[in-house]
């Protein structure tokens, strides 16, 4: 058995307010990870867009507008 499902077989035991209290643990030990560990920013247009295509988003359409940024 792997770690992954021993952990998922123990969190069915926790009531529903101890498995919210491991949310939030593992989002700390997201946040705590170091950066060599995280997936790498996207540098290019083209791995910008690839990364907004996972979330669905349609992004050709955009263009940046400096200024209309900085008016805001």
């Amino acid at each position: 058995m792997e770690y992954s499902e021993i952990i998922a077989h123990e969190v069915e035991t926790l009531p529903p307010g101890r498995q919210a209290e491991l949310l939030d643990f593992i989002a700390f030990l997201k946040v705590k990870q170091l950066p060599s560990e995280l997936a790498p920013a996207p540098r290019t247009a083209d791995e910008i867009e690839t990364f907004f295509r996972s979330f669905k988003v349609d992004v050709s359409e955009y263009k940046f507008d400096r200024d209309d940024a900085n008016s805001r």
